[in-house]
């Protein structure tokens, strides 16, 4: 009998011939033997790849063919498509049963899926890889000689499937096994007693342990004869493989092998370690919490994360930070963790003028994407281009996210009415399109247009306390009781002068000569 499951990302081959586990089971000891095979394959998915094919191969369904599947989430204006690596109508699902294939399919097949895989990302391979090894542990518990046949009956003649918890176990099992494997290089590294390294390995460590607990606790209880077989014999086993595949990929290869005198290569390791980290978080984030299922892990997850990318920005610069996080599919993670930093700016000067432009930048390319997605620039009869309605409307569009987010503020600090020349102020940063965009007046297009730019930039918090511009609407609520507070005002004039300033400075758009009109609403302002 021969299995081939075909993914994107990677390839489960295997073949009853191939060789015996020590508990007798020919099917569970094709599983660690191949394993490596499994695991080793060149790993990725391109960000662009929106359909994962699986192809069932056997002498009975020569080809069952591929299908694609949506899941639609709604945030507001955004849809986002996910899709699924495999469902029960692929013929591929963790609790049921593989038809069978050649070994000629097998071959070609695996053939034709490592050509595939080579342009592909290591993220999104890591993610199939944590699959696979999931699916591994499933079989191999399963097979292994002392679990209960009849209980394969369970869904048919009760309706209820009483091996559920082994699909859930081999996924939790799946991602302790890849953070331990991490931890185990940050450890074996030669700079492993650097504060990095250390720092890398206790975060790992934290993360793995209510996955381990887990683990234990759910085989002890339910298939307490396989408990020293499995953690024995089946873990070190997928833990080595993910180490062989983490230290074969090049970006790492720093983590790994360092001399620790060189001060380059010191910092080199670091970081590279912490891209590691990162990684495999994000890795095991695109899996989910109803694949993980376990809520201890998640709650732990946002604040590993956020102090990993705070020591890597101490490190390396914020927009080189920027650019290796979001390749590894953490964009929005660095935008709330590392957000804040944007309005410190100006309280910091050893961060100097270059990350100031590249918030800037990126607030303004944010809100320039929006934007064009959703086309704000299709409600106005211009004679301006599109290119310069979007430029344009992207710097209007974050000082009218800064003057709501000033009003907000003033009035958390008790001040429910504002003197003349503050009022005319805020008025003029929230309405300041409509004087050059008079268009804009019409209330469904400016109500989509101030949606569009706060839920851009609700990662961006203008003052203290206030965290999203999407919630203001309940601002009124959390106003301070009593006097005003007469410290908010200054506040409110270095906050908004830091980002006038900036936008002047720094920007390269007003200083262009198709630009007067933002040229001319921040000189005003």
């Amino acid at each position: 009998m021969a299995v081939t499951l075909r993914g994107s990302n990677s390839s489960l081959a295997l073949s009853s011939s191939n060789c015996l586990l020590s508990n007798g089971s020919p099917f569970a000891g094709k599983k660690v033997s191949n394993l490596h095979c499994l695991l080793l394959s060149k790993c990725g998915s391109s960000r662009k790849g929106c359909l994962i094919r699986y192809d069932l191969l056997s002498s009975s369904n020569p080809g069952l063919g591929c299908r694609k599947c949506y899941l639609v989430f709604s945030k507001s204006r955004r849809r986002v498509h996910l899709l699924p690596f495999a469902s029960s109508d692929d013929g591929v699902t963790f609790n049921g049963s593989l038809p069978a294939s050649t070994g000629t399919d097998l071959e070609k097949t695996r053939v034709k899926l490592n050509r595939s895989l080579e342009d592909e990302e290591f993220c999104d391979g890591l993610v199939q890889a944590l699959y696979d090894a999931a699916r591994v542990y499933e079989l191999a518990i399963k097979e292994h000689k002392s679990f209960s046949r009849t209980s394969w009956f369970s869904t048919a003649w009760l309706g209820v499937d009483q091996n559920a918890w082994v699909k859930a176990l081999s996924c939790q099992a799946a991602v302790y096994s890849l953070l331990h494997a991490a931890s185990e290089i940050s450890s074996q590294s030669d700079g492993r007693d650097r504060s990095v390294n250390i720092f890398v390995q206790r975060s790992l460590l934290r993360l793995s342990s209510p996955l381990e607990s887990l683990t234990r606790e759910k085989l002890s209880a339910k298939h307490p004869e396989a408990y020293e077989w499995f953690w024995s014999e089946q873990v070190p086993v997928v833990v080595t493989s993910f180490v062989d595949k983490l230290e074969g990929n090049g970006r790492f290869t720093a983590a790994i092998a360092l001399s620790g005198k060189n001060v380059g290569l010191s910092s080199a390791s670091d970081i590279s370690l912490l891209l590691l980290a990162l990684t495999c978080i994000a890795a095991i984030a695109k899996l989910g919490p109803s694949k993980v299922s376990c809520s201890q892990f998640f709650s732990m997850i946002t604040e590993i994360t956020g102090s990993l990318m705070h020591m890597l920005v101490g490190l390396i610069p914020v927009s080189q930070a920027y650019n290796s996080i979001k390749n590894i599919g953490l964009h929005r993670e660095f935008l709330v963790h590392l957000g804040p930093r944007a309005s410190s700016c100006r309280a910091k000067e050893k961060w100097g003028s270059e990350e100031v432009v590249f918030w800037v930048n990126l607030a303004q390319r944010q809100l320039q994407q929006a934007i064009d997605k959703e086309k704000i620039w299709s409600r106005l009869t211009t004679s301006e281009s599109i290119e310069v309605l979007e430029k344009d409307l992207a710097v209007f569009g974050f000082f009218i996210a800064l003057g709501r987010s000033t009003r907000s503020f003033l009035l958390t600090n008790g001040f429910e009415t504002l003197d003349d020349p503050i009022e005319d102020f805020i008025r003029y940063l929230i309405g300041g399109s409509i004087l050059y965009y008079p268009q804009l007046s019409s209330i469904s297009s400016y109500q989509l247009y101030v949606e569009v730019v706060c839920e851009e930039l609700d990662w961006l918090p203008f003052y203290p306390g206030i965290t999203s511009l999407t919630k203001q609407s309940h601002m009124h609520r959390n106003k301070q009781e009593g006097p005003p507070n007469s410290d908010a005002v200054p506040q409110v004039f270095d906050a908004c002068s830091h980002w006038i300033q900036s936008f002047i400075k720094y920007s390269t758009w007003p200083e262009s000569p198709s630009n007067v009109k933002a040229a001319e609403f921040l000189s005003t302002g």
